[in-house]
């Protein structure tokens, strides 16, 4: 896919401009989890990114140290970023799974100094090791283009992880409402199994109120079939909606097994998970008697 170099800078100083403006919106929740530490790295990389690639375009033609930089590295340098990009989607994707799942399994609600360290190795050993990869990939060929006429050769991913998220939502969405459910209760009588139902409906609710308009995005994409460089797809609001995903399982993960009364105040930034699973007959009362419903309980997460 050509794309014109100065499109090219445009779309990249707009994109860190959107990094660095959720980043400092979101600047409380940031340093809470691995994901707002590889959104702060990623809005840093993309903005050092811009930066040459902007003084290389101005400059066009200058030696430093004795590297000697023309129009030619800014689509190196670009498709380079590509590969990287492309890369680090599903480390990312299931770092950030388990850092949530994990977070929401103990029982600190504080992130500790030792947990931020941790998250801040982890963000740069990630982007070393991309790095690395792709340059030991055998496989990693550049598709310059044409520098000259201002012309650059980059390529778009598959959107496979949009696509996987898409199909867990629907489908947890469907098992919350599944007409077999009815039997399953009557069958089983497992408070606990009808509580993570309810759980299910409220957390995708919360979820699905807060990025419906990101969703519908996902799934028009692919339908117009607009191509998206991999280095776009990797942005700050992505990961933001992956964060809010990955809580928003955890949460019904841990209505399971979690027998706690303590009320957590869980928030991501952009979803409200305060909330209160209260559960009893009003909640999903299939034509039981009035005797045989099942008594209340409150769970505050």
């Amino acid at each position: 896919m050509e794309t014109s170099i100065p499109s090219l800078l445009l779309v990249l100083w707009l994109k860190s401009l959107l990094n660095w403006l959720v980043v400092v919106v979101q600047r409380h929740y940031m340093t809470r989890s691995f994901s707002g530490f590889f959104c702060i790295s990623l809005a840093l990389i993309d903005s050092l990114l811009s930066f040459a690639l902007g003084a290389i375009f101005y400059l066009e033609n200058f030696n430093i140290s004795g590297w000697h930089f023309t129009r030619y590295h800014i689509c190196l340098l670009a498709q380079i970023a590509c590969f990287i990009y492309d890369a680090l989607h599903w480390p990312v994707f299931l770092l950030v799974g388990l850092d949530n799942f994990w977070t929401l399994s103990s029982s600190s609600t504080h992130t500790s100094w030792k947990q931020k360290l941790t998250y801040l190795a982890g963000a740069c050993l990630l982007w070393i090791v991309a790095a690395l990869y792709v340059f030991w990939e055998p496989d990693f060929v550049l598709l310059i283009g044409d520098a000259e006429e201002h012309q650059c050769q980059l390529f778009s991913r598959s959107q496979s992880s949009p696509v996987l998220v898409l199909l867990t939502v629907t489908c947890v969405i469907l098992y919350s409402y599944a007409p077999f459910e009815r039997w399953r209760v009557h069958v089983f009588q497992h408070s606990t199994q009808q509580s993570c139902l309810v759980c299910l409906r409220r957390a995708m609710h919360t979820f699905l109120s807060t990025w419906s308009s990101f969703l519908a995005l996902m799934i028009i994409s692919p339908l117009l079939q607009i191509e998206m460089h991999a280095h776009l797809q990797l942005n700050v609001i992505w990961l933001c909606f992956l964060n809010s995903f990955f809580v928003a399982l955890a949460l019904c993960g841990r209505s399971i097994s979690s027998n706690s009364k303590k009320s957590d105040t869980i928030t991501d930034g952009f979803c409200s998970w305060y909330f209160c699973f209260t559960y009893g007959a009003d909640e999903w009362n299939y034509g039981q008697q009035p005797n045989d419903r099942i008594q209340v309980k409150t769970l505050n997460v």
